[in-house]
């Protein structure tokens, strides 16, 4: 049967052989404004429960074609199988959830007033209101308790900061204008975002361009360097070493330019990361890196004036998510190299695990 599409639905259907007399629709709805009035929440165990059911499909998927490939293929997925999985609800019929006892004890002291009503009894209205200021007492309780874990628990990763944060943040006064236009050379406003984005660009591109470094005495007749360690293989990726890093690593929320957040990984069923070990290990031993991984979402904030010029800006770059875990593998390799080989000196204290500024202190006064 024929059918129409709105311009703004994006649908994957699944075109191999399958049991079902229809293929299996992923359909994703953008619309061009978010409403502030609703929210939504991701059904992480509806999530999880999919993404194990067609491990299969991907294991043998996964090594078919190039990674480039494999990989742009797996994280579409992923953030369609997320918009799928999200449960949109009014703002303002929206509620955090209390105990079950106290549901109960709200629902028996509405059901004897309602009965006192019908019936006229005095005993049952004086129990009916005894039952409901003991289920206000228990609630405001409850609530007081909330409110004190919610304290404690503010800096940590989890439900219970985001509806702390969620709650406060809307009493906070920015400190920071944003970005709101650019002023062009010829002092004209420009608020036009295309426009606004290629002035960025160009000027990032002339801020990051190569340097040209002007050698004067050239030794040609130089023989080449030999490295101690070129013969040294890079240490394979093994998957307790991912499990371990992903213990580590912060739940952090923001979203990467697939519309991935480094909290999913915590999501994705552990079986997936002996694939995935598979892609960093090729990546390093073949000194390639994925071209989704090259694409990066940046947010850029005015340092003073909401309008000023791009020079003016502090750029802020979102990595891909699966990105940050092949950092921190190669951070681990080449922390091992540079310690194995003294390559840094003792006296250098800053951003170095085990080294502090006591330990440089106690160094100059040895030195004196």
């Amino acid at each position: 049967m024929d059918g129409f599409m709105l311009p703004w639905t994006t649908i994957q259907a699944y075109e191999c052989d399958t049991t079902s007399d229809h293929n299996p629709l992923l359909g994703v709805l953008v619309g061009d404004k978010t409403s502030a009035d609703e929210g939504s929440r991701t059904i992480w165990p509806v999530f999880t429960l999919m993404l194990s059911y067609i491990f299969d499909y991907w294991g043998k998927e996964w090594n078919t074609e190039s990674y480039d490939i494999t990989y742009e293929r797996f994280i579409s997925f992923l953030t369609l199988l997320k918009t799928r999985c999200q449960q949109h609800f009014k703002l303002n019929h929206a509620r955090p959830s209390i105990p079950q006892s106290h549901v109960k004890l709200l629902d028996q002291s509405r059901s004897l007033a309602f009965k006192a009503k019908r019936k006229g009894d005095i005993e049952l209205r004086k129990e009916a209101c005894r039952l409901r200021n003991l289920a206000r007492f228990e609630l405001k309780n409850f609530q007081k308790e909330q409110l004190a874990k919610q304290l404690k628990e503010r800096h940590l990763s989890g439900e219970t900061s985001r509806l702390f944060w969620g709650k406060t943040k809307r009493h906070f006064h920015p400190v920071s204008s944003s970005l709101r236009g650019f002023l062009s050379p010829c002092e004209e406003i420009i608020k036009d975002s295309q426009i606004m984005a290629n002035m960025t660009a160009d000027h990032y591109e002339r801020l990051f361009e190569a340097p040209v470094v002007i050698r004067p005495h050239p030794y040609v007749d130089a023989p080449p360097v030999q490295w101690k360690n070129a013969a040294e293989p890079i240490p394979m990726v093994t998957y307790p070493e991912i499990v371990n890093i992903l213990r580590s690593k912060k739940k952090e929320k923001c979203l990467d330019i697939h519309e991935l957040s480094p909290f999913i990984l915590d999501k994705i069923p552990q079986n997936y990361w002996h694939l995935l070990v598979q892609l960093y290990h090729c990546s390093f031993t073949e000194g390639y890196i994925l071209k989704k991984f090259k694409e990066v979402r940046m947010i850029f904030l005015a340092k003073k004036n909401a309008v000023c010029s791009p020079d003016q800006t502090r750029s802020i770059s979102l990595l891909d998510s699966f990105l940050k875990v092949q950092e921190k593998l190669f951070h681990n390799r080449f922390l091992k190299i540079l310690n194995d080989h003294g390559i840094l000196p003792d006296n250098q204290s800053g951003f170095r695990a085990g080294f502090r500024l006591q330990t440089r202190v106690l160094l100059l006064i040895e030195q004196l």
